[in-house]
């Protein structure tokens, strides 16, 4: 049995090897004994008809793809050049998790998986194949007409891998991390190879405007020891010169990133590290920086969204702008390079809180800043109990231009704001002399688009 994973070609700045898709392969592998292939057309630049060329090749029994709202649009095209094709097809990743109707009655697509795919595909291989009665795993039949139930009925997530220790390395052998050019997550990065790696899965916060609380079950960590083993292989066997923790929090529990933090010393790993996907401002104190920093992080991102506490409420980030900076203060004050990514247009969003937001920013301890637009992610409570007044748009770049907005602001209001944030930020001249040393050439064309996409030279 063969299977082939697709990752679709889409507009982005950031190209990193696809984890969830690794972890897919190298799982199936193991416990099914089937041989897989990955096309990572956004790394190879591949068309729809390039990978609709390179399936015929390897003539694949299913074929899975890779779906974020991000590409949704691209998602639906090779699912239907596939399909017109002969192939079987299923689609997974969070989108369809939350919207299974709709993807599979755009597609075509002969099922989709709703939540983590490990244990469903698995039972997928050892019924040949067969889709049918599996938790999690839907077809138009059994959907009909709903998005979120079966005949009264909410659609049921697919089971989980309680022990994360259980599955194994992704299967780097297939996408490693020196094929990819230095497009990191956190855009601009020390090392080359970057090793992108995750020790959780979940979050126990429940932010409104992210889908992460609902799309996980509950909160799992590898063991300090699993975590180690694959940092060693990538240190050792792959040549990573900088390793990203992309969990959704990093430090959320304070025994564990101790731990992690000893054995990245005792290890003697010297490779820099940092976490482009953020931390929360209260999970982190003097003690767990200072150790953070000696393991060898250099660069830490808060996920901070406004500095108007009212709006921090009505968002349920469960912390106030004083934690944030106490955090962000202690973090400058080890050396580390701070990050703080902020949002425009959340509920409660005025003229008046978003000059309260670009002062916090401008004259705070940040060295960096990423300044968006609001974007309503399926599964987000925020998209939720706003799904009869916004209409997602699949058109324009994922992170341009607002969803939805709050009374008496306007589209043009929030996007000038962003474009007049990012001047102000970084044309200071600490930030600006250390953003340009910082700057390797080889991201400069990446950073340039990121750049262009952000609004930062003109309203597009």
């Amino acid at each position: 049995m063969k299977i082939l994973f697709i990752v679709p070609n889409f507009d982005t700045y950031v190209m990193a090897p696809p984890l969830g898709v690794l972890y897919l392969s190298s799982y199936i592998k193991k416990y099914c004994n089937v041989e897989t292939k990955i096309i990572d057309a956004l790394r190879d630049n591949l068309s729809v008809n390039d990978i609709v060329k390179k399936a015929k090749e390897y003539n694949p029994d299913l074929i899975g793809i890779h779906c974020l709202t991000a590409f949704y649009k691209q998602t639906i095209d090779i699912s239907r050049a596939l399909k017109q094709e002969g192939f079987k097809v299923n689609i997974g990743g969070v989108h369809p998790t939350f919207l299974p109707y709709t993807t599979l009655k755009d597609s075509q697509a002969d099922f989709v998986v709703c939540g983590e795919g490990e244990i469903p595909l698995k039972r997928i291989c050892e019924n040949n194949l067969n889709h049918k009665n599996i938790q999690g795993v839907y077809d138009l039949e059994s959907l009909k007409d709903d998005e979120t139930q079966i005949n009264g009925e909410p659609v049921l997530k697919a089971e989980t891998v309680m022990d994360l220790d259980t599955i194994p390395m992704p299967d780097w052998e297939q996408l490693p991390p020196i094929t990819y050019p230095h497009s990191p997550h956190a855009v601009i990065a020390r090392g080359n190879p970057i090793g992108i790696i995750m020790t959780s899965r979940g979050c126990p916060s429940r932010c409104t405007f992210c889908s992460s609380n609902n799309f996980y079950k509950g909160i799992r960590q590898r063991s300090v020891a699993n975590v180690m083993e694959e940092v060693k292989y990538q240190v050792e066997h792959l040549g990573i010169q900088e390793l990203q923790f992309t969990d959704d929090n990093l430090t959320l529990k304070r025994d564990y990133i101790i731990e992690l933090c000893n054995a990245l010393i005792e290890n003697n790993i010297k490779v820099p590290w940092s976490t482009p996907n953020g931390v929360r401002a209260d999970k982190v104190d003097k003690e767990v920086l200072a150790l953070m920093k000696k393991s060898g992080c250099y660069l830490i991102d808060f996920g901070i969204e406004s500095a108007n506490n009212q709006i921090l409420k009505n968002i349920r980030k469960g912390e106030t702008i004083e934690q944030i900076d106490l955090a962000i203060n202690l973090a400058h004050e080890t050396g580390m390079i701070t990050q703080g990514n902020f949002i425009f247009g959340l509920p409660g969003e005025t003229k008046e809180t978003i000059q309260e937001t670009i002062n916090y920013a401008v004259n705070s301890k940040l060295d960096r800043a990423g300044f968006f637009a609001l974007r309503l992610l399926p599964g987000s409570d925020l998209s939720k109990k706003l799904k009869e007044k916004y209409q997602l748009n699949y058109e324009h770049s994922f992170i341009s231009k607002p969803d939805w907005l709050p009374d008496n602001l306007t589209e043009e209001d929030i996007l000038r704001t962003i474009q007049k944030v990012y001047w102000k930020f970084y044309f200071r001249p600490r930030r600006l002399w250390n953003l340009l040393n910082d700057i390797p050439v080889s991201q400069t064309k990446y950073i340039l688009k990121a750049m262009i996409n952000y609004h930062v030279f003109k309203l597009c």
